[in-house]
């Protein structure tokens, strides 16, 4: 009878036992391709070039120690020794082998999924409300007796905007969606103006 408290030889396992496998952040099996790797390293070179470069434009008041974008420009610099290595490895594996095939597979797959092309609607929506708080400034006062009511370029564009985006994930009626909204944004816009004596952002 064998001993339970022995190890089994090498290379074998006992019944109850399995080799180690690898699983991802999700509990799956999948592991990253060296197309997928290349791509990555492809979007970090992009924008540790992109970092280095703004870090170049701050102003250097003194000495090149002291400038306030050496930190930005050393941390670029050291992202993109990493994706030259990772493009470098994964070409290395195969993965420049059919590159422009496997991303039009992948890019059609992608637009296929309808969670996808919703996130990619809510991103286009976020970036052109800022945009639009950017450039637009006017600030209207309703003056009373007791109270001289505020109404900012931040609030008429945030009222629809957040409206937009519950309607699109929620899809609840459009009245729920623009009344949630407005009371949503004029509270913090009271509590900030009224209790914090915060300014909203406007495109000053």
């Amino acid at each position: 009878m064998a001993d339970p408290q022995t190890s089994p030889p090498d290379g074998e396992f006992p019944a109850d036992d399995k080799p180690a496998k690898f699983v991802g952040e999700e509990g799956g099996d999948e592991r990253s391709t060296p197309a997928k790797n290349l791509g990555a390293a492809v979007v970090i070179a992009v924008i540790a070039i992109l970092a280095m470069f703004l870090a170049l434009q701050l102003d250097s008041p003194d000495t090149v120690f002291t400038a306030p974008g050496l930190l930005p420009f050393v941390t670029g610099a050291s992202l993109l020794v990493m994706a030259i290595y990772l493009g470098y490895l994964a070409i290395r594996d195969g993965g420049a082998e059919n590159y422009a095939g496997r991303m039009r597979t992948a890019i059609a797959v992608y637009f296929g999924d309808t969670e996808n092309r919703r996130g990619l609607l809510l991103m286009a929506i976020i970036v052109i409300y800022i945009t639009l708080v950017g450039l637009i400034d006017f600030d209207l006062r309703l003056p009373t007796a007791i109270f001289t009511f505020q109404l900012s370029s931040y609030e008429v564009i945030s009222v629809p905007a957040i409206a937009l985006i519950l309607w699109i994930f929620w899809r609840g009626p459009v009245w729920k969606c623009v009344v949630i909204s407005l009371v949503t944004v004029e509270v913090l816009a009271w509590i900030f103006r009224y209790a914090f004596y915060i300014l909203m952002p406007t495109g000053g």
